[in-house]
């Protein structure tokens, strides 16, 4: 056949080598069972369209059927249309609650490069100017930008002894 499994188990064009949707899994152009995605037929149809001639199976060289191939995809798309549709109801019914969904991550640390988190420092030197001197974060290379944690209404969060994140 034409499509090629890939080591995820999913189907690729042969022609291009991306990797094919639903869509494109229904989509069977040529008798031989030759399976090309819609992407790599329409373009093969406009080649053969600007040379005059008419769009062939690269595989047996047999001409495409347009009409019947543009009519199968339009059946296609709609499937398709219906299956995500059925797929999304799915996936709301199983969601939980946003609150309860992130949950699990609650001890999980995002590391940034660029980014460093600081706790404990003391409230004294709780000023973004300041951090950003030479003699502060400054000694450890560009520093772009100082947030302290705040509150809603701007005042500094400190913990109970009298330190702050930043």
């Amino acid at each position: 056949m034409g499509a090629i499994m890939s080591d995820k188990g999913e189907k690729t064009c042969p022609l291009c080598a991306e990797e094919m949707d639903l869509t494109d899994q229904q989509l069977k152009p040529c008798k031989c069972g030759y399976e090309i995605c819609v992407w790599c037929w329409h373009h093969i149809m406009e080649m053969a369209e600007k040379d005059g001639t008419e769009g062939r199976c690269p595989a047996c060289r047999t001409a495409y059927d347009k009409e019947k191939i543009v009519g199968m995809a339009a059946k296609c798309e709609r499937m398709v249309a219906e299956i995500n549709s059925e797929r999304k109801q799915k996936l709301q019914k199983a969601k939980p609650k946003a609150s309860e969904g992130r949950m699990h991550l609650s001890n999980v640390r995002v590391i940034q490069r660029n980014l460093v988190y600081i706790i404990g420092l003391p409230l004294n030197l709780a000023d973004e100017e300041l951090l950003q001197r030479m003699e502060y974060f400054g000694q450890y290379g560009k520093v772009l930008k100082v947030s302290i944690s705040r509150t809603a209404t701007g005042v500094i969060q400190h913990s109970a002894n009298n330190s702050c994140c930043v």
